[in-house]
């Protein structure tokens, strides 16, 4: 990413000025709220440093003796003696695509949250109370808070790994990111103290379980942000264990089931003497063991983050802040490990062995990229030839026409498996039918099983006769998957950014029983076979790279309007949009608290009204669903639909094992 320098350090006898452009622009006055009133000084012939596309160049602008603009100065921050400089980044073309092709109804704010729970570093704060191992999982103490947020941030040395995160969209040109710097490091540290405060904050917990908190997630999915001001935000709560239904009943009675086991090894004499405590309380005993009791309750620290696209993509987000835990040194070093591995392939056997290996690697890539290329474009001409309308178009009129059109963002979560057990699911069908199927295959047929029930249910709704001329349910359906060019992962000494593609691929919709035998148990199998085709065809090809690249050249060369309309007529009239997101394989720490559920929400893209997160973590695959509301109106049975096509497969599976 090219950068410019767009302001120096201050000196009591000579200041920075803004460039000719900006000055002719009106300058920033208004962004300073009036801080130079007053202000007139001799300027002499300055410079600036501007490097684009790595080219760099020096431009002089001389002001003249005297200015009458020093109001206007962004550079000449000069209170208390606090000396700044203003970095200007070339911001990538798919973070400047998601400004342009984001709408009112549907901005590009990917949202989730982290929910953490059990005992924090003693360095993070007291574990007050009876030393036991109750109150070491869940004392009062052990919360997770705003300051606890800033000094992991800092601890792990954030600001220079990902400085992006201090960063904001220019408010005179969108193509750049904006970050303010002071001359000193003791200076620079105390502004990114004080830029925290603006991105974390502390809010009450959630008193409806899963209620609050979805209200929550579907306001910050549809409320803009102000780029120009931040491009990220987190709200931090804290309460009891489970209340906020952010971490599963489950997942919640297994914590529980260990603290009651570790109760039970707390000895005699430990045991004895809080009875002793208890013993001592005189006038308002009552009300002490209740404020006691309140106090060794579990709690739980739910982290809600939403950030957007222009800062990055999703899957980057995530794997950035893995850099939070207390485990990062050791995910990086999985990573280089990977790396070398990688690398290692090439330089075995002697030196014409390597370069025909290389000649021949090289020449495989030319081909698929040539050959690759031209069937993307082919196959993607034909989904959008072939699907002239998507199936909830139907839907939306008919609510529309009725005056029942609902609209906001419909929101749930659950946990779906553990990833062993889909991995074995997905064998046993594989093996038996010749194929090899992936856990994203797996839940890619559970979804598209769940999208025709609803729309099956949408259709008994409608008036009988729109029903039979506008039937939603279809044959096919048009699913679009994001792709992550780096596989989910921030390479170490790299910051995030957005190395996103996607593609658009054709899966079953309804399928009779007449195509696959007499037998309904058959129709989850042929469905999951038919999806395994669709999506080894395209995650095969270029088209991830392809659109990737298009993205590109939509942002830096067309207007607002023709990238919008491209956007959303390359889609093909897909349904559904499907992400999947590896996480670490074990559960992940923040200052000793450990995170027990994550989950993320999809940002709508334009035309589609359902999208659906598959996400591992910790041994087990969760699932997240955002959509419009008019179209999925009743998020819990969707997920519940698509889990009972889940319990369809392993069913199918477990007959095939024995």
């Amino acid at each position: 990413m090219a950068s410019s320098i767009l302001g120096r350090k201050v000196f009591p006898a000579a200041a920075a000025a803004i460039t000719a452009n900006l000055a002719c622009s009106g300058g920033v006055s208004s962004m300073l709220d009036g801080k130079f009133d007053g202000l007139r000084t001799n300027f002499g012939t300055t410079s600036r440093t501007l490097c684009e596309d790595g080219r760099a160049e020096k431009v002089a602008s001389v002001i003249g003796k005297s200015n009458p603009r020093a109001n206007d100065n962004l550079f000449l921050i000069k209170e208390s003696g606090i000396r700044e400089t203003v970095l200007r980044k070339r911001m990538t073309s798919i973070g400047r695509f998601s400004l342009k092709s984001e709408s009112t109804d549907n901005p590009s704010i990917p949202t989730f949250f982290l929910a953490l729970a059990g005992r924090k570093n003693k360095s993070q704060g007291h574990n007050a109370g009876p030393s036991s191992v109750y109150s070491a999982v869940s004392g009062g103490q052990n919360k997770f808070t705003v300051s606890d947020f800033e000094s992991a941030w800092m601890a792990k040395d954030m600001p220079t790994r990902h400085p992006r995160f201090h960063s904001t969209v220019s408010a005179h040109d969108d193509r750049y990111f904006e970050e303010i710097h002071h001359t000193t490091g003791d200076e620079q540290s105390s502004r990114i103290k004080a830029e925290l405060d603006r991105h974390a904050s502390e809010t009450m917990h959630f008193s409806v379980y899963r209620d609050d908190l979805r209200y929550r997630l579907e306001h910050m999915l549809t409320s803009p942000i102000e780029v120009s001001d931040k491009l990220w935000e987190v709200k931090i709560s804290n309460g009891p264990l489970g209340s906020s239904g952010a971490i599963s009943r489950a997942k919640v009675n297994a914590i529980m089931e260990k603290i009651r086991n570790d109760e039970r090894h707390l000895s005699d004499n430990t045991k004895r003497n809080e009875e002793l405590q208890r013993r001592r309380f005189g006038v308002g005993e009552l009300w002490s063991d209740a404020a006691r009791k309140a106090e060794f309750t579990p709690i739980e620290s739910v982290l809600l983050f939403r950030t957007h696209h222009a800062l990055a993509d999703g899957a980057s987000i995530i794997a950035a802040l893995s850099d939070l835990c207390d485990e990062a040194e050791e995910i990086r070093a999985d990573i280089k490990r990977v790396l070398r591995k990688w690398k290692l392939r090439g330089k075995n056997g002697t030196f014409m062995r390597r370069l025909m290996n290389r000649l021949v690697r090289f020449a495989k890539m030319w081909i698929w990229l040539t050959l690759g290329s031209m069937r993307a474009f082919l196959y993607q001409i034909y989904l959008q030839m072939t699907t002239r309308k998507n199936p909830f178009d139907a839907v939306k009129a008919d609510a529309e026409k009725k005056g029942l059109l609902i609209t906001g963002r419909s929101v749930s979560w659950c946990d779906a498996a553990p990833l062993e057990e889909a991995k074995q699911i997905t064998q046993a069908i594989g093996k038996a039918n010749g194929v090899n199927i992936t856990v994203n295959d797996l839940f890619v047929s559970c979804i598209t099983s769940a999208i025709v029930r609803q729309l099956n249910e949408h259709e008994e709704f409608m008036a009988p006769m729109e029903a039979h001329e506008h039937r939603p349910v279809t044959r096919h359906l048009n699913v679009v998957v994001p792709v992550h060019l780096r596989g989910g992962v921030v390479l170490p000494g790299e910051s995030v950014g957005n190395r996103i593609g996607a593609f658009v691929t054709r899966c079953p919709g309804e399928i009779e029983h007449s195509d696959v035998g007499e037998e309904a148990i058959q129709c989850p199998t042929e469905r999951i076979l038919q999806v395994n085709k669709s999506l080894s065809h395209s995650k095969n090809s270029p088209a991830p790279l392809i659109s990737h690249y298009l993205a590109k050249f939509c942002s830096d060369y067309l207007p607002d309007k023709w990238t919008q309309s491209l956007f959303k007529r390359a889609n093909a009239n897909a349904c559904v949009v499907v992400s999947n997101n590896r996480g670490y394989h074990k559960k992940l720490h923040i200052g000793g608290m450990a995170i027990e559920a994550a989950h993320a929400f999809l940002p709508l893209p334009p035309g589609i009204p359902v999208g659906v997160v598959v996400q591992s973590y910790a041994g087990g695959v969760s699932l997240s669903v955002t959509a419009e509301k008019w179209a999925v109106p009743d998020p819990d049975t969707f997920l519940m639909w698509v889990m009972e096509e889940y319990e369809r497969l392993r069913n199918e599976a477990a007959k095939l094992q024995k």
